[in-house]
């Protein structure tokens, strides 16, 4: 029995020939492409393959990693969600929300004043120091009152005698030489005093716990530079701190202070404009008198502004008495 014979190659039939399709007659029109067919949904009981889904997007800087699909039968996991990007500006996942010191009122918490400043209080200095400086600077200031004072009676007596004959020009310049020395070294004393003043209320209001007070800080240093406002917010904002500090300062302690302290910068304003308008030695002498009448109100203001400085200082601070 022989072996079978593989089947022999047919040849390709010749162009023209029997078992070729002839070619497409010129001029006749181009037979429109069909469109495929469109995909059918898979019958009940068929099988349906798994959609592809799209790999997700590396890191920077990492080549892609190739997408195994997943065989018959196997269970294809869902895609990867890239988190999220933080906002620009922040590193990573956000911080807890740090719990406020022990003692201070949380921002938003309600205050003793509605409307009232509720923000965090910044870390400050001691007021101890500050405060001794203030006050001494009063007390010097006051010093240089007593001595305005004592200059100020010289020249209305150097001006009644002028104006009676019994002196001459020589003591009216001597008064001059004594008096505009001395009114410009108070001047740098009150400035002083003034800086010192502020400084320490600023620490005093941020000392406190917030919510205590009606204004911010910053309030109880500018309102004394605004007009109008400072006739009454500093006073204002001095009885906060008394009344948030607990302070040992009764209302007429307070109240005196500021009406001396009032008082004081009108009478002062209207001996300076009595002065300049003077144009006789009555005019002078009554200026001057009206000079003295300011001086003894400043040094009201300031042996009580002592007092205020002290007491709120020993109660922010009673650690350091």
């Amino acid at each position: 029995m022989s072996d079978p014979q593989p089947p022999v190659p047919q040849p390709e039939p010749a162009h023209g020939a029997a078992g070729f399709p002839p070619p497409p007659p010129s001029g006749a029109p181009a037979q429109p492409v069909q469109p495929a067919p469109p995909a059918q949904a898979p019958q009940y009981g068929e099988y349906a393959p798994p959609a592809q889904v799209a790999p997700p997007v590396p890191p920077y800087g990492q080549p892609p990693q190739p997408v195994q699909a997943p065989q018959f039968g196997e269970y294809a996991p869902p895609a990867q969600v890239a988190p999220p990007v933080p906002p620009y500006g922040q590193y990573g996942a956000p911080t807890p929300p740090v719990p406020p010191a022990p003692g201070y009122v949380q921002p938003g918490a309600p205050s003793a004043y509605p409307g009232a400043w509720t923000a965090a209080p910044a870390a400050v200095r001691p007021l101890r120091g500050v405060g001794a400086t203030a006050r001494w600077l009063m007390l010097v200031y006051a010093a240089f009152s007593l001595i305005t004072i004592a200059v100020d009676a010289w020249g209305i007596g150097a001006l009644t005698a002028y104006d009676q004959g019994s002196a001459g020009i020589e003591a009216l310049n001597a008064y001059d030489a004594v008096s505009i020395p001395l009114s410009i070294v108070a001047l740098i004393v009150l400035l002083a005093a003034a800086v010192f003043w502020v400084v320490w209320q600023y620490r005093a209001a941020a000392s406190l716990p917030a919510g205590s007070l009606r204004r911010s800080p910053g309030w109880h240093v500018g309102s004394w530079f605004i007009p109008i406002v400072s006739l009454f917010f500093p006073f204002q904002n001095v009885s906060d701190l008394a009344r948030a500090s607990q302070a040992r300062l009764t209302p007429g302690i307070r109240g005196a202070w500021w009406a001396l302290w009032i008082s004081a910068n009108f009478v002062s304003a209207g001996a300076s404009r009595l002065m300049t308008s003077a144009d006789s030695t009555a005019g002078l002498s009554g200026a001057l008198g009206a000079a003295i009448l300011g001086e003894v109100l400043v040094i009201g203001a300031a042996v009580l502004g002592g007092i205020v400085v002290s007491r709120i200082t020993d109660a922010i601070d009673p650690a350091r008495r």
